[in-house]
């Protein structure tokens, strides 16, 4: 009998089912003490107090947009390697994306090729860290200093990842974190933003909830003056429950996904016909799925569907889609990364033997 290996899988522990149910009915649903125990766990994890639980990683990314002061006509710079939700906020907003090339060996921003792309119009650099894997952000920081940029992380892959030490949602301005179904970790739906400074941090909670600053508001909030205007993009107590218990096992959890990670790599390490990403240095890459680069990936794909294996390019190049029609222009290094790309299961549901089955498979295809 073939054994399904999917490319992803939900993460959802059978302990979680008491204390659902007890929030469930306990008469409050919304955002309330559930929400705020999850948010001070999240604090912990992440060793940053300026934690924002949301609806959504897509709210993560407006918010950290409209607080980065991005408005229309103003020039945003990211990549087109990425989940459409990274950049349909910016055309809501009415801003222009520009997209800078990737380097062919990571998928993920050059930092070389930054600074030819940034003009008096440039407001914010979005930067994706892809799979999982961290992108280069020493060089990147560096450049956003000179021009005084802001560094928004799409960090939907990378939760529990490092970068040289650094705990990823401590580095840039923000970072925007998934919490969707088959990301590691998973309250059903949500996210979180985080800021790396109070001032953002208290702008950014009052965009969470439609302009109000409900922690800090003295009364009924409805009453004070509304300066901004706002999304309904709160995290509610049902779902915070859920991540609640979540966190109970991440350790474990993104554990398995570093280490079948590493097994590939060193499966794969020098195999023809198949290049590996070229990682960070001193970094701590979560695997979301483990990327290879080949020129067989078709032939693959076929293979590893015949014995029940899933595998997939997951994010197609954004820019090849008509709603980003009016930024179009050549990029060599998404090109030639776009065409080679291949996304291999790497979760907590993929045994040791799975994996050296994989590698059997694509080394027959080679």
């Amino acid at each position: 009998m073939i054994k399904n290996i999917p490319l992803f899988k939900v993460h959802m522990p059978q302990s979680v089912n008491e204390p659902l149910l007890k929030t469930l009915h306990s008469g409050y649903l919304s955002e309330g003490e559930r929400v705020k125990e999850f948010k001070e766990i999240m604090s912990v994890y992440l060793d940053n107090e300026y934690v924002i639980p949301v609806s959504n990683c897509t709210m993560a990314l407006t918010i950290s947009y409209r607080v980065s002061g991005v408005k229309q006509g103003d020039e945003v710079i990211s990549t087109p390697l990425t989940c459409i939700a990274t950049n349909t906020p910016l055309i809501n907003i009415g801003a222009k994306i520009v997209w800078s090339d990737v380097n062919p060996k990571t998928g993920m921003i050059d930092a070389s090729k930054l600074e030819s792309i940034i003009t008096p119009k440039t407001k914010a650099i979005v930067v994706l860290h892809k799979d999982g894997d961290l992108a280069e952000m020493d060089k990147i920081k560096e450049i956003a200093t000179k021009y005084g940029l802001k560094i928004i992380e799409d960090a939907a892959h990378a939760l529990g990842g490092s970068y040289k030490g650094i705990k990823v949602g401590n580095i840039g301005d923000f970072t925007c974190f998934s919490l969707q179904a088959i990301k590691q970790i998973t309250t059903a739906d949500g996210g979180l933003l985080v800021c790396n400074n109070e001032e953002d941090y208290k702008l950014a909670k009052k965009y969470k909830w439609l302009g109000v600053d409900k922690e800090n508001s003295v009364g009924n909030p409805w009453f004070n003056d509304i300066e901004i205007s706002g999304y309904k993009a709160n995290m509610n107590d049902l779902t915070a429950t859920i991540g609640i218990e979540q966190m109970k096992y991440v350790n474990d959890v993104i554990d398995i996904y570093h280490r079948n990670g590493e097994l590939y790599s060193e499966l794969l390490k020098g195999v023809e016909g198949v290049d590996l990403i070229d990682r960070e240095k001193d970094s701590y890459s979560t695997y979301w799925t483990y990327v290879i680069l080949t020129d067989k990936r078709e032939k693959i794909i076929e293979s590893l569907k015949n014995e029940g294996i899933s595998a997939s390019v997951v994010h197609p190049r954004n820019d090849n889609y008509s709603i980003f029609k009016d930024f179009k222009r050549e990029l060599p290094g998404v090109e030639e990364f776009s065409k080679r790309e291949l996304s291999l299961p790497c979760g907590f549901w993929v045994s040791k033997e799975d994996i050296n089955k994989i590698v059997k498979i694509i080394k027959d295809c080679i």
